[in-house]
């Protein structure tokens, strides 16, 4: 089955807040939320109740594999109703509100409704246009918020709807623990194709777990076709860039990012787990704790028992074999 989701989007600005854990003061980690993730539905658009519905089904599953980290926020708008649109941006103003800033509450609330890119985003929605993802604030009031500009189009593929809603959160988890305040090529923060390819990955292994999708049969399209994420796919891209580095940051500019950081950085994950034989808890989840306090490239080390320098020397052989060859790894299971 080929479903479509809205990819990512990401602004890097964030404080990293976190907690000392009892007993390890040298390890620290992101604090979970006590809040509940908040949807913003403008009106009009989820008549039935389906969309959140849908988006719940993927988000609860993705919550309970990785924790709740937040405040986490998710807008759907629709183009029906502006005065609708306009008060939900309002809101979405109030709730970045620092209590501890200079400007009073209203003040803030009037410079973010008066930014470019929030008015550029409002008649984006107004005119029926679809895009977005995930973005995070910076500064003291931390907030994590998953915008769909279009999300009366969404509300019509619940099976993508879910898939969206798992890729998203899994994201949030990542940036919660990492340093995404840093450039991505810091020690402390982590590489594109890590953040992409293993959302990627997760979130088709997940919809396999909902029983949605074939994993293996999806893998398989990245490499043919490029799957739900783009064109060409993985075999035609390495054939023409074969000197391609995934830990090349530089590809968001270079029109390439998906073939790189989505597609074969899901397939360097399927490798730690299905090749390398790296718990999946491990490869999706558990080495993250460590970035922010290790570092990534021993945190890297640590958890898949090889460094980064051999385990691209050592992937890249292995995803230029033939199909037939890579899908192997896949009967060790």
């Amino acid at each position: 089955m080929r479903v479509i989701f809205i990819a990512a989007v990401f602004l890097v600005f964030t404080v990293q807040q976190v907690m000392v854990m009892a007993g390890d003061p040298e390890k620290s980690l992101p604090k979970q939320s006590k809040e509940e993730p908040t949807f913003h539905v403008a009106k009009g658009v989820d008549v039935n109740g389906s969309l959140i519905k849908y988006y719940k089904r993927g988000l609860d599953y993705a919550v309970d594999y990785f924790g709740n980290y937040g405040p986490y926020h998710i807008y759907l708008f629709g183009p029906k109703d502006e005065k609708s649109v306009r008060s939900i941006f309002r809101d979405r103003a109030k709730s970045r509100v620092n209590p501890e800033a200079k400007e009073t509450g209203e003040e803030q609330i009037a410079e973010f409704l008066k930014r470019s890119n929030v008015v550029k985003e409002i008649k984006s929605i107004l005119a029926g246009e679809s895009a977005g993802g995930l973005t995070w604030t910076q500064g003291p009031v931390r907030i994590y918020e998953d915008v769909s500009t279009n999300a009366t189009e969404r509300a019509k593929r619940p099976i993508e709807n879910t898939w969206g809603a798992l890729h998203e959160y899994h994201h949030v988890f990542q940036i919660a623990h990492s340093g995404a305040e840093e450039e991505r090529t810091s020690d402390k923060n982590s590489n594109s194709w890590m953040r992409e390819g293993m959302a990627t990955y997760s979130s088709a292994k997940f919809m396999e777990n909902l029983k949605f999708i074939d994993l293996k049969d999806y893998m398989l399209e990245l490499r043919k076709f490029g799957a739900n994420i783009s064109r060409p796919g993985i075999n035609e891209f390495i054939s023409k860039n074969p000197d391609y580095r995934l830990d090349n940051e530089t590809y968001w500019d270079e029109g390439v990012a998906p073939q790189v950081y989505y597609m074969i950085g899901a397939w360097a994950t399927a490798y730690l787990i299905h090749a390398k034989g790296i718990d999946e808890e491990i490869v999706l989840r558990d080495w993250w704790y460590d970035i922010i306090p290790m570092g990534r490239a021993a945190a890297f080390k640590k958890h898949m028992k090889i460094s980064l320098k051999d385990f691209y020397k050592e992937f890249d052989a292995f995803i230029k074999k033939p199909d037939q060859e890579v899908m192997k790894i896949f009967g060790k299971d």
